[in-house]
């Protein structure tokens, strides 16, 4: 893949993924610096995942183990 492939792309944007201790306390600081939640958060079989995106589009990947 060529830089000049990746440049005429659209719709794409970088994803940071975290984990944290305290999803629901991460989500709500996140959300009260005007990111937005891309669904609810999930209760997968490994734990507690939500997706946000942020302000400037980045979007945001937390997950918090059982």
């Amino acid at each position: 893949m060529f830089y000049s492939d990746i440049v005429v792309q659209k719709g794409y944007s970088s994803l940071l993924s975290f984990t944290v201790d305290d999803i629901n306390n991460s989500v709500t600081k996140l959300l009260a610096l005007g990111a937005e939640l891309d669904g609810p958060i999930k209760y997968e079989i490994h734990g507690k995942v939500a997706a946000l995106r942020c302000v400037d589009g980045h979007m945001l990947g937390l997950s918090q183990p059982y």
